[in-house]
């Protein structure tokens, strides 16, 4: 059977000191021993004796293949999550162990994914690793199961996972720092008595809190070590819920009705446990986790599952089935499975020494789980275009397509414009580097989106009015004045209206996702932030009214601008952010000249004036401070005097 084990744990090799980089004691280190051993260190403390297995890839493909295991998802071990650090310390050492848990599973063909971490003490600094870490090769997030005090269910972490699910970033939850450790200082009991309860309350506290009632149904999160001891004290909540209005929280509905929208692996070790953690949560919701490589994982990974009395389709959903759609990976042909294990990769070399080249992994080990299909979710895609009118109404699926198009595009905007705010925001805080042109390097990118976006009406023109009429009466009250994601894009540009946000009263989700960027920095906002911190817009005396403030930032634009040996770079992105403005309005020139050619002046489908409101939309801009400072250049003489 086919194999994905989605809970094992990695140190690299070495990493920087951050105990002299940030000047704090008790950061973890790595002590070699010799002999393929190391000691993980907390300062001048022990933690925990690692073998090379953890950090030297070649070695675990060796290993996973003697075990029977396709693919292995690692994440890092929690004593590196560094919660109760200051929050750029802690974004820092993530972003260490991130690239460094990319650098491993590049030397794999596809045997090793990767899930990151981030630091969760601070949620726009987590949305936006977690967003860098999707975009660079990891395929999911680990996070701890609290922050301190705060459980899962405090609005910020609601916050972060709603910003997975609307990435598609899965989630895994590991217990850590485990409570009452006063109280149990022997025998292990924080890890076997506390650790099952602290995955417990992290999954109460969310059905209790209502905290998923919130959440879309979209988010895959999943719970170590079997959830705990969740499974077998379900009844005890479930009963409290039933009979005291105390114990039923936020939760909409009773605890039971919440088990299809989380998954848990199978770390737990035991055949009766393993049947009552399936009769609970029911076999397509259970992943199997190893908790590799240490010592209270299991020794010989999945062997829990294959030998459990369960039939050969459930077996197969928990070893592989479950873990490749709960991660999108596609799933493994079975003839490569086979002959990779028949014939195990040739290792060679040390971590701790020379030895032959250990990129050349072996010829037959996995070089991927998917296939263009798959990875793309083709099928999937393709159910997605329902026309609302008969088949022979031909042109309804034109407007589908297009329009779901839009909205691809849009997603897309988001997510590069996201990357665009953070940039500069890095520039604000005098995080300097390359930050401006990586800003104008994404911008350029959108501006080309833009034109995309523009020139795609002229298919939409292919379309007959009276063809378009033949399903309009089918689209009520449904409008493009809806586009949440529209909406987003202008907000998160600067272009802020709160008016807007009752037409998404009714969808919650929707409605808190533009709030989010009603109140979150803007690109508009963190461009002249950034301008303030290179000098170019010092703080004006008093309290400007906003006409001077605006009159102050264009002066600003204009400066950098008649400073072009200098700022190349600022001019540069200037440019890419006018560009962009000027593709917005002509989006909305040709969005009102379609409107007029396919329905005239008739009123939207959503019930606003139809192109008579769009032309009211026209002198909207985004960034209108870059276009007064072209009326407030200098014009250098043309007749100097010659003295």
């Amino acid at each position: 059977m086919q194999t994905i084990d989605i809970h094992a744990h990695f140190f690299p090799e070495s990493w920087p000191d951050f105990a002299a980089r940030f000047g704090s004691p008790d950061w973890p280190w790595i002590k070699s021993l010799g002999d393929g051993e190391a000691m993980i260190m907390q300062g001048n403390r022990e933690f925990r004796r690692i073998k090379q297995v953890c950090w030297d890839p070649m070695l675990r493909l060796e290993d996973l293949e003697r075990q029977r295991v396709d693919l292995q998802v690692i994440s890092a071990t929690p004593v590196l999550f560094s919660y109760h650090r200051p929050a750029d310390h802690a974004l820092e050492v993530a972003r260490v162990f991130n690239d460094a848990a990319l650098e491993m599973c590049a030397r794999t063909n596809g045997r090793l994914k990767a899930l990151c971490q981030v630091p969760l003490q601070d949620i726009d600094a987590s949305c936006a690793e977690v967003s860098r870490c999707m975009q660079a090769g990891h395929i999911g997030v680990q996070i701890g199961n609290h922050v301190g005090p705060k459980n899962l269910d405090d609005p910020d972490f609601v916050t972060f996972l709603h910003h997975c699910a609307d990435i598609g970033a899965p989630v895994l939850v590991h217990p850590w720092d485990m409570m009452a450790q006063d109280r149990m200082p022997k025998y292990m009991m924080p890890w076997t008595v506390a650790m099952p309860a602290e995955t417990q309350l992290a999954v109460s506290a969310l059905i209790l809190s209502g905290a998923f009632d919130r959440l879309p149904k979209s988010l895959r999160i999943c719970f170590a070590h079997g959830g705990g001891s969740f499974a077998y004290l379900l009844g005890r909540m479930q009963n409290a819920w039933e009979h005291q209005p105390l114990a039923r929280g936020g939760a909409q509905r009773p605890p039971v009705q919440y088990l299809d929208r989380f998954y848990v692996d199978s770390a737990i070790f035991d055949q009766r446990s393993l049947k009552l953690l399936v009769d609970v949560m029911g076999e397509d919701h259970v992943m199997l986790g190893s908790d590799y490589p240490y010592p209270l994982g299991e020794e010989h990974i999945g062997e829990l599952i294959r030998e459990s009395q369960f039939s050969a389709e459930a077996k197969q959903k928990m070893l592989a089935s479950n873990a490749a759609e709960f991660f999108g990976l596609g799933s493994i042909p079975q003839e490569r499975a086979e002959s990779a294990r028949q014939e195990p990769p040739i290792i060679a070399g040390s971590a701790f020494g020379g030895g032959a080249d250990r990129d050349n992994v072996a010829q037959h080990s996995s070089d991927s789980l998917l296939n263009y299909s798959s990875y793309l979710r083709v099928p999937d895609l393709l159910k997605l275009q329902n026309q609302l009118s008969s088949p022979s109404t031909h042109d309804e699926l034109l407007f589908i397509i297009i329009h779901q198009t839009y909205e691809l595009w849009f997603r897309e905007l988001l997510h590069d414009l996201d990357a665009v705010v953070e940039s500069l925001a890095r520039v604000a805080s005098r995080q300097w580097r390359d930050q401006v042109y990586e800003a104008a390097r994404l911008l350029r990118r959108c501006t080309e989106i833009m034109r995309v976006l523009v020139t795609q009406f002229t298919i939409l023109e292919t379309m007959l009015p009276t063809h378009f009429m033949a399903f309009r009466g089918k689209l009520e009250p449904a409008s493009g004045f809806q586009s949440e994601q529209f909406r987003e894009i202008e907000f998160l540009c600067g272009l802020k209206d709160e008016k807007l946000l009752h037409q998404h009263a009714g969808d919650p989700e929707a409605h808190a996702r533009l709030e989010r960027k009603l109140h979150s920095p803007s690109l508009h906002d963190v461009f002249f932030d950034a301008l303030a911190t290179i000098g170019k817009m010092p703080e004006a005396p008093g309290s400007p009214t906003e006409p001077e403030r605006f009159q102050q930032r264009a002066e600003a634009v204009r400066n950098v601008y008649e400073d072009e040996h200098h700022y190349r770079d600022w001019i540069d992105l200037c440019e890419r952010m006018t560009e962009f403005d000027e593709l917005m309005v002509a989006w909305r020139l040709r969005h009102i000249q379609v409107v007029e050619r396919i329905i005239g002046a008739r009123r939207g489908t959503g019930g606003s004036e139809g192109a008579s409101y769009l032309r009211t939309t026209l002198g909207k801009r985004l960034f209108p401070e870059l276009w007064e400072a072209r009326t407030m250049l200098h014009q250098p003489e043309t007749n100097p005097t010659v003295a």
